[in-house]
């Protein structure tokens, strides 16, 4: 576990300096702050090569969000301002030495997160301010780093709160109107199979009976008769 030691206390936030190994890059040193409220993790990192923010939380299947999730997703930048709908808006992206400044955003998984097979963005003056690609040194640096902040992340003891807070978050966020939408949907198709069920065992039961009626039919005109 990383060493580590509270700063600064605000509210129930508590800012704590930590060192983390980015092998082979060297040692990272972090300032991670949480939010209770929402479960974001807040890193500022320092580094010889790479100083900014990343926001780190935890990323859900948005119809079934799972308070135990391992996905993690990791802004690059600080979150986004108020009207603000695109990465390249977040203030204090992360800029790798001294040019690149990243944009976007990462998702992968804490538990193996060096086994990244995602593109890295930045979008600065060194790329026309498009958006582009990273180079591959470049991305490998970056991975390294995600690692970093993806095992820390997973071992803080305050996990599993920030993944609550933040499950409770995104349905804030998103209600629960596609949930009742998909349940009501559900039952009106379940209500109508039954009735086809019902209707089908309705059709087998006078079936059933007809074969194992043997009585003679009645009332047919007698062809013995001379």
């Amino acid at each position: 576990m990383p060493e580590t030691r509270p700063t600064q206390t605000t509210g129930d936030a508590v800012t704590v300096p930590v060192m983390l190994s980015a092998a082979p890059y060297g040692d990272l040193r972090v300032l991670a702050k949480p939010n209770p409220a929402t479960g974001v993790l807040r890193c500022l990192i320092h580094h010889t090569s790479a100083t900014g923010v990343f926001t780190l939380e935890p990323d859900f299947d948005r119809d079934n969000p799972d308070p135990a999730t391992t996905r993690l997703r990791i802004h690059y930048g600080d979150e986004l301002p108020n009207g603000a709908h695109t990465g390249t808006y977040r203030p204090h992206r992360p800029v790798i030495d001294g040019t690149l400044r990243l944009v976007d955003s990462t998702t992968l998984d804490a538990r193996s997160p060096r086994h990244l097979r995602t593109r890295i963005y930045h979008r600065d003056a060194t790329s026309g301010h498009r958006r582009a690609r990273v180079p591959t040194p470049v991305a490998r640096h970056v991975t390294a780093i995600l690692a970093a902040l993806a095992t820390y992340w997973l071992q803080r003891p305050d996990v599993d709160q920030l993944r609550r807070a933040a499950a409770r978050t995104l349905l804030q966020r998103t209600g629960l109107h596609r949930k009742h939408a998909s349940i009501a949907e559900l039952e009106a198709l379940i209500a109508d199979r039954q009735r086809e069920l019902a209707t089908q065992r309705a059709q087998l039961a006078r079936m059933t009976a007809l074969l194992a009626d043997d009585t003679p039919a009645t009332g047919l005109p007698d062809q013995t008769a001379a």
